[in-house]
């Protein structure tokens, strides 16, 4: 833990810092306000401070208002004054300027241990729930198992796209991609094989695409994708890319490779297209549809600009 002492004196600074020693912290030492505020606006910033009252510059109370008035939602430090007043006004009044604790002069080892102690308990439980927080908002907007946005976030990265191309006045494709034949896999090999395999597809995708590119889990082994593109011609060259990627590819699932193909249904829309995402991705389900049918392994888009276009490769 990172520990500021801001004190004036030579003598209070080598006090705290002799009665800190055996925590085995990270101390870093201000001779003024000025200078701990400094030291807290770093980007290595301490998590536990102790300031005293009255310092050049900047009081110690001043500071911790300046924290508390400036502090981003991440860094929430504790912070003690320590002062030689000892009337119940000055220690209310250092509490509402936003310190967290007070402690006399002479400081005891003892006292400044037991604060310590709950200064490292409450700041263990910060970065706990700043962690499940993190967590929690992975899993809200991107799928546990492939890293890539969730089906809601995809949704609504379309609407995002959807704002940008109209102010561009330029076209987008929305792709569903799915694996050929991918309950194969699971009754073949399990279904951690089955995960492997979307992971290692998910990843595939991820690197073909370009990095503006927007790759989602829409459900099960199918993806959604959305991309800018010019006209149907270059939505099927892209796409057409992505699928030879993924069928070149193998996966490695115990001692077994495996090798797979995907199926794309692609639909390219314009400004003045239908822009609600069900009719679009209804028209992009038809493209896979019509993939599927005509043998897998291929390309089908379909586009509010041209007439629709068939790419077609080997079969698995």
């Amino acid at each position: 833990m990172r520990v500021l002492i801001a004190d004036d004196e030579l003598t209070s600074r080598l006090t705290l810092r002799g009665l800190l020693k055996p925590h085995d912290c990270e101390i870093i030492e201000a001779e003024t306000g000025n200078q701990a505020l400094d030291i807290i606006q770093s980007d290595t910033p301490p998590d536990f401070i102790l300031l005293d009252w009255n310092m050049p510059g900047l009081t110690g109370v001043e500071v911790a208002t300046l924290l508390r008035e400036t502090h981003t939602e991440d860094y929430h430090p504790y912070v003690i004054i320590i002062s030689a007043y000892e009337q119940e006004q000055k220690i209310i009044e250092a509490l509402s300027y936003g310190a967290d604790d007070y402690i006399t002069k002479p400081i005891d080892g003892h006292f400044l241990s037991a604060k310590y102690a709950v200064a490292r308990r409450i700041i263990d439980t910060q970065e706990k729930l700043k962690y499940s927080n993190r967590v929690l908002e992975k899993l809200a907007y991107y799928d546990e198992l492939t890293g890539v946005l969730n089906r809601r976030a995809g949704q609504a990265s379309f609407m995002v796209e959807v704002e940008r191309m109209m102010r561009r006045d330029q076209n987008i494709a929305l792709a569903l991609i799915d694996i050929d034949f991918f309950k194969k896999v699971n009754d073949e090999y399990g279904h951690q094989a089955g995960d492997r395999v979307l992971q290692h597809f998910a990843d595939t995708l991820s690197k073909t695409l370009r990095p503006y590119d927007i790759v989602s889990r829409y459900g099960g082994e199918e993806f959604m994708l959305i991309t800018e593109i010019e006209n149907a011609e270059k939505a099927r060259i892209l796409f057409d890319r992505v699928r030879q990627a993924v069928a070149e590819q193998t996966v490695r699932v115990g001692r077994v490779e495996l090798t797979i193909t995907a199926s794309i249904g692609v639909h390219v829309l314009t400004p003045s297209s239908e822009l609600a995402i069900e009719p679009v991705v209804a028209k992009a389900d038809e493209a896979l549809y019509q993939a599927k049918a005509e043998g897998r392994n291929r390309v089908v888009v379909s586009s509010d600009i041209s007439e629709q276009i068939t790419g077609e490769s080997g079969v698995i």
